[in-house]
């Protein structure tokens, strides 16, 4: 397994360094530079992984947190706007 994960982790370097490498001008001025650069990114990031050596350790618990808070802020602001949109209507 260890074997394999170091041949897929070579792979994904090769693939992004050719993906990376295959953003040209022309490719820029297609505009399908976004497609490439996240792709490039994507092998990079998982041949990392697979290599041992992760590039950003995220924490999940604190993504779901930072997520709940925008939404309970989110909610709060549709509660007022409906409680303002209440008090315009005519009685």
């Amino acid at each position: 397994m260890k074997d394999e994960k170091a041949e897929l982790s070579v792979m994904y370097r090769t693939k992004a360094r050719a993906i990376l490498e295959s953003i040209d001008d022309d490719v820029i001025a297609k505009g399908n530079l976004l497609q490439r650069a996240t792709s490039s990114a994507i092998c990079l990031d998982k041949a990392l992984i697979l290599a041992g050596e992760a590039p950003i350790n995220v924490n999940v618990q604190v993504l779901m947190q930072v997520m709940d808070a925008i939404r309970d802020k989110r909610d709060a602001g549709i509660d007022l706007l409906q409680q303002q949109a209440r008090l315009s209507l005519p009685a």
